[in-house]
């Protein structure tokens, strides 16, 4: 059987300037199923202090396998988007600011998440450390008994002055 690793994360490649007839981009189906190959270096059991990222301890550099071996066994990963933040609500660019947290519309949702995912058996779980991903992560995960982990690898990324504008104002300047 193979594993299962839930992701959590602060963006999902979706443009709703793109088109606002439809609900989604032309491109999206969000009934497919992509197949990946995903590298890994090690095989076998992984104790709980074994590096699982090609000997990238700190994930910097696990993006390609030092072995360029395919995985011993399929893994499915599942993909989880951050609840409504703040700032979402308020229609504000987010990037990795720490100041758009969830709102209790997004701590339902996250809820209502966890009860849709509570009959599967995940490995382990990836979280960006953002706030409104960190959030998410630790409500679908209450009550497992495998590690949460944070990695910083999942943050979005830092927008600069952007952060905290607007959306409207970016909009304009394109």
């Amino acid at each position: 059987m193979g594993s299962r690793v839930l992701l959590t994360t602060t963006h999902l490649p979706f443009n709703p300037i793109a088109d606002k007839s439809q609900k989604f981009p032309q491109s999206y189906t969000p009934c497919s199923s992509p197949r990946f190959q995903i590298l890994c270096s090690l095989s076998g059991t992984i104790g709980n202090d074994a590096s699982v990222t090609g000997g990238a301890y700190d994930y910097s550099k696990a993006t390609t396998s030092l072995t360029q071996k395919l995985l011993s066994s399929p893994k499915q990963v599942t993909l989880v988007r951050h609840g409504l933040s703040s700032w979402n609500d308020e229609s504000r660019v987010q990037g990795s600011s720490n100041l758009s947290i969830l709102t209790e519309t997004g701590i339902i949702q996250a809820e209502r998440c966890k009860k849709a995912l509570a009959d599967i058996h995940f490995d382990q779980c990836f979280s960006s450390p953002i706030s409104r991903a960190k959030s998410t992560a630790e409500i679908l995960w209450e009550g497992r008994e495998e590690p949460l982990i944070f990695l910083d690898t999942l943050k979005e990324a830092h927008l600069f002055y952007l952060e905290g504008m607007k959306n409207a104002f970016g909009v304009r300047g394109c």
